[in-house]
């Protein structure tokens, strides 16, 4: 059997009146898992764009030369909790591990992150972000005032 989406309750009906009649003489398997979108398209352009800008404003302004993505691993080491381990390599060295992957992120773990990112860079940074209108409506759903 296909995975089907319930997205609505014309969809639960239709799941419901084919579990009523499925043939009971079969031992039948049903698993119900709940579906966690991921981050969507447009808060990937605005994070990339705005890492983009975070390295050309330290570097602009603090003499300190990274890329994007070393600005983009450090950040949100510091902004978002994650689970840091030890590893201890065969010859002893020791080292922490660990950080939180924002491709894994959920459509609002991503909000959530982009509004900790865009309040940390203007108190801490002296930087404000552009907020593209475009963008922040895919995001948002709505006009938010910026």
């Amino acid at each position: 059997m296909a995975d089907h989406m319930l997205r609505s309750d014309m969809d639960r009906q239709r799941l419901i009146s084919f579990l009523q009649g499925l043939d009971l003489s079969k031992p039948r398997k049903v698993a119900i898992t709940e579906v966690r979108s991921k981050r969507s398209e447009a808060q990937n352009r605005l994070l990339w764009q705005w890492n983009g800008i975070i390295q050309t404003h330290l570097r602009d302004s603090f003499g300190q030369v990274a890329s994007a993505e070393e600005w983009h691993e450090i950040l949100v080491s510091k902004l978002w909790p994650s689970e840091v381990h030890p590893v201890e390599l065969p010859d002893g060295t020791r080292y922490r591990v660990g950080r939180a992957k924002t491709r894994a992120f959920t459509i609002q773990q991503m909000t959530t992150y982009l509004e900790l990112l865009d309040a940390y860079c203007a108190e801490h940074l002296g930087l404000l972000l552009p907020h593209p209108e475009d963008l922040m409506y895919a995001i948002y759903g709505e006009r938010r005032a910026a």
